[in-house]
């Protein structure tokens, strides 16, 4: 180990050397082993020092999309489809019942006979012989029997969209700050692509109502149109701040409560004179423009998603 001797100046007092002082000499002893592991201590530190403000840096440089509003076609489409759903599929479900008991589909010949099923009849032993109702009643099958299994088909089908769709928008919905904003919009998409697709398969071959019920819960497997909202208004939120962030808000929600009414109107109009392809068609087209907008041009507003 190798050594040196220093020899320590006086010490001055106003200018001029203690004479009194009497030097003393002392040995710096340098060890390798130890300079070494200074050496080590002050790079890491200085290391952590870099890395640290390295990522402050990258912090302070991601600022969300200003433009909240690019959420707001992918919630639009996804409004538009999922209001025209229930009443496609409640329509197809009683017309399908009413071709399997022999009933006519028309809506005037409906609504004759679910009020003729409704009517409380004279019984007989006050006239004697059988009403014209009764034998009404002999003659064709009863509407009621439409009610009851489109009821029954009804509650089955929302029992099995709803556990899928449940167990979806709990475990994506309560991750989305940790994978993002989008996942929850293109999701749903695919959904009622896979969905319509299905639907439209089923009317041309004239399916049976469990395959109805599987189109269904394949679509509720990827989440629901409540995924889709829950993702917009997290978006605004993240691009938004103050009075900017209730205006987008009021916005967003005066637009989605009436975006509903319109294809509802139209749908039932539709219905009145004609069937389901073009509507599937059309409901199917909007799907899939949704979906390549949330995959191409839709922004994300989480960092490092």
């Amino acid at each position: 180990m190798s050594t040196r001797k220093y020899r320590l100046a006086a010490p001055t007092i106003s200018g001029k050397t203690n004479v009194l002082y009497k030097p003393t000499s002392f040995k710096v002893v340098y060890d390798p082993l130890k300079l070494r592991t200074l050496d080590n201590v002050e790079a890491n530190t200085n290391k952590a020092l870099l890395n640290g403000k390295q990522k402050l840096e990258e912090t302070e440089s991601f600022v969300p999309p200003a433009r909240w509003w690019l959420v707001l076609p992918p919630l639009l489409l996804i409004i538009i489809v999922s209001a025209v759903d229930p009443l496609l599929m409640n329509d197809l479900v009683v017309r399908r019942y009413e071709s399997r008991y022999g009933l006519d589909a028309s809506p005037s010949a409906q609504h004759k006979a679910c009020s003729q099923s409704t009517t409380t009849a004279i019984p007989n032993y006050y006239l004697g012989y059988p009403s014209s109702a009764d034998q009404h009643s002999q003659n064709q099958p009863n509407y009621n029997l439409v009610q009851r299994d489109a009821a029954n088909f009804n509650t089955k089908n929302s029992l099995v969209a709803l556990i899928p769709a449940l167990v979806t928008s709990v475990l994506l919905g309560s991750n989305c700050d940790i994978i993002g904003r989008r996942p929850l919009l293109i999701l749903p998409f695919v959904g009622k692509i896979v969905w319509y697709s299905l639907m439209l398969i089923i009317v041309a071959h004239n399916l049976s109502d469990t395959w109805l019920l599987v189109a269904h819960a394949i679509e509720s497997v990827f989440g629901s149109s409540g995924l889709v909202l829950l993702s917009a208004f997290s978006y605004i939120t993240d691009c938004t701040s103050g009075s900017m962030r209730t205006h987008a808000f009021l916005l967003t929600e005066g637009i989605t409560f009436f975006i509903r009414i319109a294809p509802a109107i139209a749908i039932g109009i539709w219905l009145r004179y004609h069937l389901y392809t073009t509507p599937l068609s059309f409901c199917l087209s909007l799907s899939v423009i949704g979906l390549l907008y949330a995959l191409f041009i839709q922004p994300e507003s989480i960092e490092n998603v």
